[in-house]
């Protein structure tokens, strides 16, 4: 069932439809007569192309859901957690896998993806900044057969965090379980969640459906330019594509989760 998620996903996502119109439009207009017909599923393959590849355009869709809840501020937690000191007494940081990629041969730190890895360089910056903090890296077996969490431990590990300050959970296949084994884990206790901004959204609502409530400690944002006519605002790249592909995919995330009764 994940598997054909991803495909479907994959399937209609900007880029993909973009070029699977274009392509039905090159058959009408070489291969049949329906040649108005042709003509305008290549124009609206061009323009969904061309919108999407302006990151000034793709970008401020992916703002919408990244300005949903700002980067942590540990004196404002104490404040809610109605704590005098600047350093909450947070037990729990939970970070959230991103994938893992690239070839197990590789050094760890190049295994994960680049989402994963800004979720835990976060997770550990929170973890030295709470004593007695304790990491809970999550996520289960992905494509390659090495459960994700499991990798981010290693990476952790060089970087000075102690085994016995991480605990694993690498039973989570999808965004969906990631709440539901946690819930296990930390049961009543309040905990930080850190996640990709723009994935946040989804988190916090799927975790709030399995009646928990964590501090979103939000991590990635995308940094718009300051000058309005830069060039990468003006010019299509490749970048803007896959800006799109990011609002697209949360947001198809979000609408299936609702489907499915999941937030």
């Amino acid at each position: 069932m994940i598997l054909i998620k991803k495909i479907l996903a994959a399937f209609f996502s900007p880029l993909s439809l973009g070029l699977e119109i274009l392509f039905l439009g090159v058959v009408c207009l070489w291969l049949t007569k329906k040649q108005k017909t042709g003509k305008v599923l290549v124009s609206v393959a061009l323009v969904l192309l061309i919108v999407c590849s302006f990151e000034g355009i793709s970008g401020r869709i992916l703002q919408t859901l990244e300005a949903q809840y700002p980067p942590i501020s540990l004196s404002k937690l104490s404040t809610q957690l109605g704590q005098q000191n600047a350093f909450p007494s947070i037990k729990w940081i939970v970070v959230l896998a991103g994938g893992v990629v690239g070839d197990q041969g590789m050094p760890y730190q190049l295994q994960i993806s680049h989402y994963s890895r800004e979720r835990l360089m976060e997770g550990i910056r929170l973890y030295r900044l709470l004593p007695g903090s304790k990491l809970i890296l999550t996520g289960g077996i992905g494509f390659d057969g090495s459960p994700e969490a499991t990798t981010l431990s290693r990476v952790a590990e060089e970087l000075g965090v102690a085994k016995s300050d991480m605990i694993l959970e690498v039973e989570a296949r999808d965004t969906k379980d990631h709440p539901l084994y946690v819930r296990a884990l930390v049961q009543t206790d309040p905990f930080i969640l850190v996640t990709s901004a723009f994935h946040m959204p989804r988190a916090m609502k799927l975790f709030a459906k399995q009646g928990l409530f964590p501090f979103p400690a939000p991590a990635g944002h995308w940094s718009p330019s300051d000058q309005f006519w830069s060039p990468k605002n003006i010019f299509p790249t490749a970048a803007g594509i896959r800006l799109a592909e990011l609002s697209y995919h949360e947001y198809g995330g979000l609408a299936w989760a609702w489907l499915q009764g999941q937030i």
